[in-house]
């Protein structure tokens, strides 16, 4: 169960972003200059496993980004479902959207 919330959670971000249900605040650079770039898949035998290990990794990247300044709150690493391999096993990504340029 926790799986399948968090693949459907991840799969409803992704949706908003591509919608444009989620946009740049006011202020800030349009979300049109930002892009994600892919940083790693996490296959750790077990699809628990690489959510836990995608997500601590997240947080420790976005820990160290929340203390960089000057802070671009659009720039922030996100883990989403990668391919299912032939054992049914979820792998999963960890991008990165950044500003581009």
């Amino acid at each position: 169960m926790k799986r399948t919330t968090r693949i459907s959670a991840t799969l409803l971000l992704a949706g908003a972003m591509a919608s444009g249900a989620i946009v740049a605040t006011a202020g800030t650079a349009s979300a049109a200059s930002y892009t994600n770039s892919f940083v790693t898949t996490f296959n750790m035998g077990n699809s628990g496993d690489n959510w836990n290990v995608c997500e601590s990794v997240e947080a420790e990247n976005n820990y160290y980004l929340g203390n960089t300044l000057p802070r671009d709150p659009q720039e922030y690493y996100y883990c989403a479902p990668g391919q299912v391999t032939v054992d049914g096993i979820q792998l999963v990504n960890l991008w990165f959207r950044h500003r581009v340029g």
